[in-house]
């Protein structure tokens, strides 16, 4: 196999560097911006990843302070009832005391 090498002048030469440095450019400003496109991806799925979690604690937290009003509101039940069987208590005293005196009396 015979290879012919064929003239070119320093122009058509130069023209031909241009352009392969051109493509070349062009290739890596391509590839800059697929990666800036992916980065602004990525960055864009931690920003959502972390008002994901803000949301979690935040409904976390309003859970925490519902058990703890429907606690403190058991806690206040329980205080009344605990008042309402002293308050009974000391009224079934009264009326034993008050049948004891009448006995007594009698």
């Amino acid at each position: 196999m015979v290879l012919k090498a064929t003239p070119i002048t320093l122009e058509q030469l130069k023209r031909k560097e241009a352009a392969q440095l051109e493509a070349n450019v062009q290739g890596e400003t391509r590839e800059v911006s697929a990666r800036a496109v992916e980065a602004r991806a990525v960055e864009a799925r931690a920003v959502e990843a972390r008002a994901v979690e803000a949301r979690a604690v935040e409904a976390r937290a309003v859970e925490a302070r519902a058990v703890e009003a429907r606690a403190a509101e058991a806690r206040a039940v329980e205080a009344r009832a605990v008042e309402a069987r002293a308050a009974a208590a000391r009224a079934a005293e009264a009326r034993a005391a008050a049948a004891r005196a009448a006995e007594a009396r009698a």
